[in-house]
């Protein structure tokens, strides 16, 4: 079975990253240093499609650019797949209990006929919460 294992995000601050990521995910942190974090969903649900994600601080170089740019080769967005509505509400309305701003203001339209939340994370990378719909 081919799947993502993990994901590893260069971030300016790693515990505000982490804050962020755990608040809008629910996911655990499973490790959290100063320069970087561990943090995984809770795998009961899903326990074979368990992915990481890992968040930090620029390791080799000092950064080198500014803002996160999308448009620049590279990185666009990437989504966390939600498995019903009920679910992207939860995800809304925690994203809403923290201050999170949602582009449209919450659930919306994703340009392709699904349903999804698109925010942006501490760095400006963005992030779609997508409601994965089998048809």
């Amino acid at each position: 079975m081919n799947y993502i294992h993990h994901i590893v995000l260069t971030v300016r601050n790693a515990k505000r990253s982490t804050e962020f990521y755990s608040k809008v995910l629910g996911w655990n942190i499973i490790e959290e240093r100063e320069n970087y974090s561990y943090l995984v969903p809770d795998n009961t649900k899903y326990p074979e499609t368990r992915c990481m994600l890992v968040l930090g601080e620029p390791r080799d170089v000092q950064i080198v650019s500014g803002d996160f740019n999308r448009n620049n080769i590279g990185l666009d967005h990437f989504a966390f797949a939600v498995e019903t509505l009920e679910e992207l509400k939860e995800i809304e309305a925690r994203m809403r209990s923290h201050g999170i701003e949602m582009e449209e203001g919450g659930i919306t339209g994703d340009d392709f006929g699904g349903t999804a939340i698109f925010c942006t994370d501490p760095d400006g990378m963005k992030v779609e919460f997508h409601l994965n719909v089998v048809g």
